[in-house]
């Protein structure tokens, strides 16, 4: 097989491709196998198995730390709306004099 511009152009096309799937199903599998965790520890605590717990709370803490991103930014959203409301009821005039 002789290698020419177009076909150079086309695998690379191709190798970039697979590899920004292969970046986007690792992060997939970053977050489906904490929640299997949590799913597989809550059916072994309904089957009274004592292995459930810690499943599911291994799975629930890892969950809690790939949430920490969104928790925080969530915080930071609620900080500025409150600074903006707390501005606005001090937009009142005062007399006060120095």
């Amino acid at each position: 097989m002789r290698l020419d511009r177009s076909k150079s152009i086309a695998l690379l096309f191709i190798t970039v491709g697979l590899l920004i799937c292969l970046h986007q199903f690792g992060h997939l599998m970053g977050w489906l196998i904490p929640v299997s965790m949590v799913v597989l520890g809550y059916v072994g605590i309904q089957n009274e198995k004592k292995i459930g717990w810690l499943i599911f709370g291994i799975g629930a803490l890892i969950l809690t730390f790939k949430l920490s991103g969104l928790l925080i930014l969530g915080l930071a959203v609620w900080m500025l709306v409150y600074g903006f409301r707390l501005l606005k009821k001090q937009d009142v005039p005062s007399n006060h004099e120095f």
